[in-house]
């Protein structure tokens, strides 16, 4: 009978294999990758690169536009003896004058790269808020679980307190003090939970996944000269203006139009039908005044990236030195953090012995005590201030999970 339940057992752990699997956590890739297919910022970029694409396809193309059919007839029908019948067919299409299709090229290339480096700034951007919403859900985890911890270690403090009142040994005013730590432990683990359950809620409404990933801090990839994506995807936009202005300077005159025709002439006079080919070339006159407006909001845009290539450039270098700055100031702090906590942990265990032998009352030991906890909350908190400065100097860098 015991061999069979075993059976059973094993049988039950395999069928459970699959569903643990399943409920792994997450890897930070795989957070990124589920918000970035939430992202409408991402759709937005991902069809702006394939209408660069589309447009990149068609600067091709000679043809300034969709090619024209025409077919006209014209007979005499009055009282000439001639009877004179005329068909002619013709096809007109507009094509673009060498300079025009060149700054069409340019304008199209320059704005397939624009997309790409508007692509690249918004999958590095919504990375940040990635990590920012893990390491915001993790320092409140943590919380949460020190002041669980605190909360169970003060009600086992407060049954102690409580046998020693029954048994004479303490007043009664002491089991209501530890009583009411209890009652404040309580309360801070109610607020904590809330906390922690609404930076969960905003990690799982940007990624849609139920849990964290593994809480470690990234390796770091720091580069020497990192490329910053919203610096780069300035500059494509100012180039994608520049072109934009040669495109409209070169399109001041419309382009020219190629006509060809054939037509059929028949004639009660001559015994066959003449037949004729005709090519007609025309030649619109253009003038500054003609794309003066489309001229000015290029220059308006070249402009506007300008200043924002600027500005990035300027917040390039600041970002990753202050980046960098975080995370020593956040080793340092760490350590910090664990040398206060271990002090405390002794000097709670001093207390804790003289309040055994009478020597110290229950207020400093609760004092003590509350120290410590403090103490280990800021050694768990560094170590996802750790965790964040090492996302940020990644982000910084411009390294994508």
């Amino acid at each position: 009978m015991r061999t069979c339940r075993l059976s059973l057992y094993a049988i039950g752990a395999v069928l459970a294999l699959p569903c643990w699997a399943v409920a792994a956590p997450p890897t930070l890739k795989q957070a990124f990758d589920a918000a970035w297919q939430r992202a409408p910022g991402a759709r937005t970029a991902e069809a702006r690169q394939d209408e660069a694409l589309a447009a990149r396809a068609n600067a091709a193309s000679w043809l300034a536009a969709n090619p024209t059919l025409g077919l006209s007839q014209r007979a005499d029908h009055g009282a000439s003896e001639r009877d004179q019948r005329e068909s002619e067919l013709s096809v007109s299409t507009p094509v673009w004058l060498p300079g025009q299709k060149s700054a069409r090229e340019a304008l199209a290339a320059r704005s397939s790269e624009e997309a790409e480096a508007h692509l690249k700034a918004t999958r590095l951007a919504v990375a940040g808020l990635v990590r920012t919403r893990i390491w915001e859900a993790a320092t409140a985890q943590v919380t949460l679980e020190e002041k669980q911890d605190h909360l169970h270690h003060l009600e086992g403090f407060a049954d102690e307190v409580q046998r020693r009142v029954k048994a004479g040994e303490l007043a009664r005013s002491d089991g209501l003090l530890a009583q009411q730590e209890v009652h404040a432990a309580e309360i801070e683990v109610l607020e904590a939970r809330t906390a922690a359950a609404e930076a969960l809620s905003r990690y799982h409404a940007l990624t849609g996944l139920p849990e964290l990933p593994p809480l470690e801090p990234e390796p770091l990839q720091e580069s020497d000269a990192p490329a910053n994506a919203r610096l780069l995807a300035a500059r494509a936009s100012e180039q994608r203006a520049r072109a934009a202005l040669r495109l409209a300077e070169a399109s001041r005159a419309a382009p020219p139009s190629i006509d060809l025709s054939m037509r059929r002439e028949d004639e009660r006079l001559l015994r066959e039908p003449a037949r004729s080919i005709g090519i007609a070339v025309q030649i619109p006159l253009g003038s500054a005044a003609r794309n003066r407006s489309v001229e000015a909001q290029a220059q308006t845009a070249i402009a506007t990236a300008a200043a924002e290539a600027l500005e990035a450039h300027a917040h390039a270098g600041a970002e990753l030195d202050m980046a960098r700055a975080r995370l020593a100031n956040a080793r340092s702090a760490l350590v910090a953090a664990r040398a206060r906590a271990t002090a405390l942990h002794e000097h709670t265990a001093l207390y804790e012995k003289a309040f055994r032998q009478g020597e110290r009352g229950l207020a400093d030991l609760l004092r003590s005590r509350a120290l410590t906890h403090e103490a280990d909350v800021a050694v768990a908190r560094q170590h996802a201030a750790l965790g964040l400065a090492h996302a940020q100097l990644n982000q910084a860098s411009g390294i994508l999970p």
